[in-house]
């Protein structure tokens, strides 16, 4: 009967520490997207440190979220970061090497699906604000916005909402 008890702590226990570290997760990710949001929008630039900090959050996060496997993973690294890369190569300016770096240290996190949910949804919310900021006047159409703060909102938002929004749009 003592076995039993043991055994239930245990698997207890085990189950708490999971919930945990998911939420150490969650809590790590959500508060480096802040400081790299407000980093970009007050100076232009996401530092190589909150990059490697989201690298380091996103292989911590390997084994508290396991429904997302390594190829997932990996293609989630590439994927719009890739996309972002070409969009700086062909159109000098477009996007900054932070934000192609993040992108790619996030996606090891998020997975294929929801780093290109991500972007998609990061690109939507800055056209509609330059749009916004061109007319009432505030910017110019060779004026520059930090794009940092949309993908890390495109990111929180795939990351809380990821299945939802997509099961919206497919």
């Amino acid at each position: 009967m003592l076995k039993i008890y043991i055994i239930s702590a245990l698997t207890l226990l085990i189950h708490s520490l999971d919930s945990i570290g998911r939420t150490v997760v969650v809590c790590l990710f959500f508060g480096l997207l802040m400081a790299a949001a407000q980093t970009d929008r007050k100076t232009m630039t996401i530092p190589d440190s909150l990059v490697f900090a989201a690298l380091g959050i996103s292989f911590f996060s390997i084994p508290f979220f396991p429904e997302l496997g390594l190829p997932d993973r990996i293609l989630g690294m590439c994927s719009a970061s890739l996309l972002l890369l070409g969009a700086a190569i062909c159109i000098p300016g477009a996007f900054g090497g932070g934000d192609i770096k993040l992108m790619a240290a996030c996606g090891l996190l998020l997975g294929w699906r929801y780093s290109l949910l991500a972007l998609g949804i990061a690109v939507f919310i800055g056209a509609a604000y330059g749009i916004w900021m061109l007319a009432i006047g505030k910017a110019g159409r060779k004026s520059r916005i930090a794009f940092g703060p949309f993908l890390c909102g495109g990111m929180a938002i795939a990351f809380l909402w990821g299945e939802e929004v997509l099961s919206l749009l497919f």
